[in-house]
């Protein structure tokens, strides 16, 4: 939130009009614009849903997490919100509340098979770019003896027979089957 500061209306109209106080009034904005930012990020710094650049660099360095080049703000946030849900040991309701928690509710389906000692996850396609995290969380908080198979649920037919074949013409085959519509 960027705060507009105009520090010239509290100038007398004897010398608001000179140069000089113009440009002290301009050099003074600045400066109360700087630290109104600058208060505002430390806010924001407290809740990881608003991390700044600089409150994720913080996180990253306390969690040793190593972040990417290519990583967003966004993937920063959802990095450092996954290895603090983190909570061992591991029970079905742990986990079914870290994924709640990183994914939503209606963003994944979670299967047990008990007797191949065996774990799926089927993850939307609109938490895609989440994919390598939500695997590695999970492969953290899961017991070693479970095989862990974390896969995308793609477009299937009775999602896109809603659409029209004008609408989905603008696609390909792949974009129909992997991109979120």
């Amino acid at each position: 939130m960027l705060k507009n500061v105009d520090i010239s209306i509290y100038q007398p109209s004897v010398v608001k009009d000179y140069k000089e106080f113009k440009e002290i009034s301009k050099r003074e904005n600045e400066v109360i614009t700087d630290s109104w930012t600058a208060s505002n990020n430390v806010f924001l710094d407290q809740f990881i849903e608003t991390l700044t650049e600089n409150g994720c660099k913080r996180w990253e360095k306390i969690l040793g997490i190593q972040p990417k080049g290519t990583d967003t703000l966004e993937v920063r946030r959802f990095r450092i919100k996954s290895r603090i849900n983190e909570d061992l040991p591991y029970t079905w309701r742990t986990l079914k509340n870290v994924l709640n928690s990183l994914c939503g509710k209606e963003s994944y389906v979670m299967t047990l098979y008990n007797d191949e000692y065996r774990l799926r996850i089927l993850l939307e396609l609109t938490v895609k770019k989440l994919f390598d995290e939500v695997e590695k969380t999970v492969k953290r908080m899961i017991p070693a003896n479970l095989i862990l198979e974390v896969e995308l649920r793609y477009n299937q037919h009775l999602h896109l027979k809603a659409f029209t074949h004008e609408y989905l013409k603008a696609y390909t085959h792949n974009g129909l089957r992997e991109e979120a519509l």
